[in-house]
């Protein structure tokens, strides 16, 4: 083949190619050539290709991917078969199958190099297996000896666990008594609270003081008066406008009323009231009087 005839055929076949906008990959997908004699035709290389033959039978194989006539670019290339050949037609068909005859070689030699490689992976496969079960039998050596130490101590970890569990149990038992104890306790002063008298801060308004006494259900209603430092005169009237009490109240002398439960207020007014103790179920009233005259105002209402 002549030099001249090679040079511009490889231009040719790349100007097509991307015309039909393939790349080297889909010509390869299609005439099943490696892309490196691909690239060796386009680059006019064709000493990289394997011999004559082969250039022959690779540009018809590229000239028919990318729509070119094979014979008229072969015979324009003087890349045509030899003339005198008897057999121009068998060698026409070799140069369409090669391709295929190539790649078949390529594959054997990959499932050679294979079979060659399996005695290599087999004995992997083999020495790995071994490193494994050599590992389980030191894992489970290990794991009866582990097991065995932990038996001899079993007795020392039971009166251990024993001891902790009765001690366990006895302070279980204290916190539940202490948590009884504690619970009846503020049952009990809650019940007792309910019981009680709850006597509001008193309000001051002008000479008068007043209490909110909130009186449990069925609890009596008691008033007491009581002198002391000297005499107090004292008036005492009930909402319903009963008069209970009008006089002197002697030093050191009580004056006790019990309230009936249609009574809501009691009014007190007295002189010199800082000679009177005032006293309602059992709570003290502050009176907190800043004249010589002054009156008291107590709310009694049911918890």
């Amino acid at each position: 083949m002549a030099d001249m005839g090679q040079k511009g055929i490889g231009e040719e076949l790349q100007a097509a190619r991307i015309d039909k906008g393939l790349t080297l990959d889909d010509v390869q997908a299609q005439t099943k050539i490696q892309k490196r004699y691909l690239q060796a035709i386009e680059n006019n290389q064709f000493d990289q290709l394997p011999g004559k033959f082969y250039e022959r039978a690779f540009t018809r194989q590229y000239a028919a991917a990318v729509g070119i006539d094979a014979d008229d670019l072969l015979e324009r290339y003087d890349l045509v078969a030899p003339a005198e050949n008897p057999n121009m037609e068998q060698v026409r068909v070799d140069e369409d199958n090669v391709t295929r005859v190539g790649m078949r070689s390529e594959e054997n030699l990959q499932k050679k190099q294979l079979v060659n490689a399996m005695p290599k992976i087999i004995m992997g496969v083999v020495a790995l297996a071994v490193v494994i079960v050599v590992w389980a039998l030191v894992a489970n050596f290990a794991g009866h000896s582990k097991s065995s130490t932990e038996d001899s101590h079993v007795s020392i970890s039971s009166s251990s666990v024993a001891n902790s569990s009765s001690k366990q149990s006895s302070d279980s038992l204290n916190e539940k008594s202490s948590s009884s104890e504690d619970k009846k306790k503020s049952e009990d002063k809650k019940k007792s609270d309910n019981k009680k008298t709850e006597i509001s801060e008193p309000a001051i308004a002008g000479t008068t003081t007043t209490f909110e006494a909130k009186v449990p259900a069925d609890t009596d209603r008691k008033l007491t008066l009581t002198g002391q430092n000297g005499d107090s005169w004292v008036l005492v009237k009930s909402n319903t406008g009963v008069v209970l009490y009008s006089g002197t109240v002697k030093s050191g002398v009580n004056q006790e009323f019990n309230l009936n439960s249609d009574v809501t207020s009691v009014n007190i007014q007295t002189g010199n009231a800082n000679n009177l103790k005032v006293n309602f179920n059992d709570n003290d009233l502050n009176l907190s009087n800043t004249t010589l005259v002054w009156h008291a105002l107590i709310n009694i209402t049911q918890k």
